[in-house]
C-alpha cells in the first residue's frame, strides 16, 4: 500500500517528478510510474492503475492543469 499516488498529465511530468522525489526523500511511500518501471513490465496497466488509483494508496493527489483538463476532462464529467 502506498501513502500517496500522483495523478497528472504527461506534459506536467517535470514538475510532478520534483514533487515525487521530494516526497520519496522524506519517507513518503509514493506511487510514481517512473519509480515503478521495472515492476510495471508485463502487467495489464489498465487494471493495475485502476487498482493503484482507487485502492492501492491512502490518498490520490491530482495535479490539475490545462493539460490535465484536456486529457481527463471528458472522464470526469
Amino acid at each position: 500500500m502506498y501513502d500517496v499516488t500522483l495523478s497528472f498529465a504527461g506534459e506536467d511530468r517535470e514538475y510532478v517528478e520534483k514533487v515525487a522525489n521530494t516526497l520519496h526523500e522524506n519517507g513518503v511511500k509514493v506511487f510514481y510510474d517512473k519509480f515503478e518501471e521495472v515492476d510495471l513490465w508485463g502487467k495489464d496497466l489498465g487494471l493495475h492503475f485502476d487498482y493503484i488509483y482507487r485502492k492501492g494508496a491512502k490518498y490520490c493527489v491530482p495535479f490539475i492543469s490545462e493539460h490535465y483538463k484536456k486529457r481527463f476532462g471528458q472522464i470526469m464529467k
